[in-house]
């Protein structure tokens, strides 16, 4: 296969890792990181090969210091919006990271699009972006999380197929744990009611963090916000709140409207009064900036 240069996605993530497996079998060499740590990824790279960029992206400060450096950025995070203007960078909020690159990729030929693919990024897509359906790709997310990116690109290396009896089994494990996981992290929970009600957990462990929040935001939550043991923060939020202008402004990060991430400024372990701290930080913020952070 024709080694096409490198292409740097997003840790962690069923999205990212899709995006990966299209790259590895478009000629790519993927390179995981956070979503924040993009500079530490190109730093990663010593030669002169092209640079790819799917799922993730930089602030526009740093971009122009490295924009000659990459080939091609896809993207759909709101916050990567102001690099929108850039010729080689696409931002498209309507699709998943992982169906952004597959597109790019079957256009430059590099992949040979199949109803299997299809499925895969489909399926992908609809549970990352929360939509109708998303069942079999939060399914799928169960089983990634547990069983590694090394058995997501061997199973999944030519698109969709089927699950094998064990993973079943091992999936309708996973749920069962996932409930009690749900119930755990609950108890840990903190909230408040002002200026909106906001709920704030410092995880013990990661686990089925979007299961729990829109459990959250379905029982009338505004935004919900996890601290995980390494220091960063994920928020939901319902209409409300736009959840990647307050993580970008108030905790270095960015992401969705709905779905966005950062990073503490406190050394751990965290507990309820990290969480509590954390509520009373976004609440004063959001008492200053009510109209911008509504959307």
């Amino acid at each position: 296969m024709t080694q096409r240069g490198w292409l740097i996605t997003h840790k962690n993530c069923l999205d990212g890792a899709t995006a990966a497996i299209v790259g590895e079998q478009s000629g790519l060499t993927p390179i995981f990181i956070e979503p924040d740590r993009v500079l530490d990824g190109l730093a990663m790279i010593a030669d002169d090969a092209p640079i790819y960029l799917a799922d993730v992206s930089l602030k526009p400060e740093h971009y122009q210091g490295v924009s000659s450096r990459i080939a091609k950025l896809l993207d759909h995070h709101q916050s990567a919006l102001p690099l929108s203007h850039y010729p080689n960078v696409l931002i498209d909020l309507s699709k998943s990271g992982s169906h952004l690159f597959y597109t790019f990729a079957v256009d430059q030929g590099w992949l040979r699009p199949t109803p299997e693919w299809e499925r895969l990024v489909y399926t992908v897509e609809r549970y990352d972006l929360w939509k109708p359906a998303h069942e079999p790709g939060q399914n799928l997310n169960r089983l990634f999380h547990t069983l590694g990116y090394d058995w997501y690109r061997e199973r999944f290396a030519a698109g969709w197929n089927p699950y094998q009896s064990h993973e079943q089994a091992l999936l309708a494990d996973l749920i069962f744990r996932e409930k009690q996981y749900m119930r755990e992290q609950l108890k840990r929970s903190v909230k408040i009611w002002s200026p909106l009600p906001m709920v704030a957990i410092a995880l013990s462990e990661e686990g089925a963090t979007n299961e729990l929040a829109h459990r959250l935001l379905a029982e009338g939550a505004a935004l919900v916000v996890f601290i995980k043991p390494d220091g960063r923060l994920s928020a939901r939020s319902d209409v409300r709140v736009d959840a990647a202008k307050l993580m970008e402004d108030v905790f270095s990060g960015g992401g969705h409207a709905r779905a966005a991430g950062g990073r503490l400024d406190l050394p751990g372990p965290y507990d309820q009064e990290t969480a509590r701290a954390v509520l009373e930080r976004i609440a004063n913020y959001l008492r200053l900036n009510s109209e911008r952070l509504s959307k």
